[in-house]
């Protein structure tokens, strides 16, 4: 799938889109709408907007949460829980970084990112 792409700023999912599949990028990418499947970004940075509805198993370099997200977060730099985040699941990361209002529900490891992202980017080249 093909998000919508500016020359100077990240991908974008809007308010008001609803996708179900995989997703893949090399650019950095925000999500503002509902996403339902797996989202790979191994070397990009993912924005979960305030208005946004996701469920999904997301492989990044850089995560940030400000909406909803049911799902697994496997980020090889740190996660970032805003205020308005609603998240519940599983994250692996080095950093966490929960906003004062956050709420999380789950479990971290830290321990085990860089193998976990190997094994995601060896799946990604196998298509």
């Amino acid at each position: 799938m093909h998000a919508h792409t500016t020359s100077d700023g990240p991908s974008c999912l809007p308010a008001g889109l609803t996708v179900l599949g995989d997703l893949a990028s090399d650019q950095d990418m925000v999500i503002d709408g509902t996403f339902d499947g797996q989202i790979t970004l191994p070397e990009q940075h993912l924005t979960i907007g305030a208005s946004a509805r996701v469920k999904a198993r997301i492989i990044a370099r850089v995560v940030t949460v400000a909406g909803q997200l049911e799902g697994s977060i496997t980020a090889t730099e740190h996660v970032r829980l805003e205020s308005t985040a609603g998240v519940l699941g599983h994250l692996q990361t080095p950093s966490l970084v929960l906003t004062e209002g956050a709420q999380f529900t789950g479990s971290v490891d830290p321990s085990r990112t860089e193998a976990a992202m190997l094994v995601a980017r060896y799946r990604l080249k196998q298509g």
